[in-house]
């Protein structure tokens, strides 16, 4: 099926690969994603944020799913040159369309591939970001669908998988930007470093101040040596089920920003 057409073409897509559309930061990025089973969520957008990119990087999105990383990423980054390497048929067409509607074609390249065999030449990459599910395969509630199946625990790639593949991608010196649960950040660590991935910067996010972390992101080098920055937490509310916190309000008005200190 051919993705990248005209607007009548792009509806009747639409259509036949059962997706539908969805607006980000005041409709400035609008993401497709399927009707049903697997929905992006907050943890691509933190991560999409957390990344540092310098000038005309070459990013590798790694698993990614419906472009929502990617579109971010172009949006804040518009000299980067992004592959976006996605396994599930219904995701890679959903990317397309997220490609096509928002003018991508010349920054974005989706890529049908399974990472365990990476596609695409080893070594060439300065970035890759990842956000790999979070369970293991029978642990806890397992989604019943199977495009959210795919997409939330490690049925087709483990942790193992994607830090494999992410260094292979690399470039020595290329950094690595994942999100992972909070409840295994000791084991991402210690694979990081397995895996010649030496992370550098560390930033715990919690739900509100107060209650226990959630999730981490991590920036990694690729055959770095370097010591670990732990920067100050990352609060999604301002209280436990209250309003989004000021920093999370800035990135929805200002996502070209990213997350960081602010004047």
């Amino acid at each position: 099926m051919n993705l990248m057409g005209s607007e009548g073409e792009l509806q009747r897509n639409l259509k036949n690969v059962g997706v539908e559309k969805v607006a980000l930061f005041g409709g400035r990025l609008e993401i497709f994603q399927p009707r049903r089973g697997y929905r992006f969520s907050l943890e691509a957008l933190l991560v999409a944020g957390f990344v540092r990119l310098r000038g005309r990087e070459r990013v590798l999105d790694l698993g990614a799913g419906c472009g929502v990383i990617a579109a971010v990423l172009a949006l804040r980054y518009p000299a980067a040159r992004i592959v976006a390497l996605e396994i599930q048929e219904i995701l890679v067409r959903a990317l397309g369309l997220t490609v096509q509607e928002n003018d991508l074609r010349a920054r974005v390249f989706p890529v049908r591939g399974d990472l365990r065999r990476l596609p695409l030449k080893a070594g060439c990459f300065e970035a890759v970001v990842a956000h790999p599910p979070f369970k293991p395969p029978q642990s806890g509630r397992i989604p019943p669908e199977t495009s959210h199946l795919l997409a939330r625990t490690e049925i087709l790639a483990s942790l193992e998988d994607f830090l494999q593949a992410a260094r292979r991608a690399l470039k020595t010196g290329g950094r690595l930007f994942m999100i992972h649960t909070a409840l295994r950040l000791a084991e991402v660590l210690a694979e990081l470093r397995h895996r010649d991935l030496a992370p550098r910067r560390l930033r715990l996010v919690h739900p509100a101040p107060g209650e226990e972390a959630r999730f981490f992101l991590v920036e990694a080098v690729a055959g770095g040596r370097c010591e670990t920055r732990v920067e100050p937490p990352l609060y999604l509310h301002q209280s436990p089920g209250g309003a989004y916190s000021p920093e999370l309000k800035y990135f929805f008005e200002r996502p070209e920003e990213g997350f960081g200190p602010r004047p």
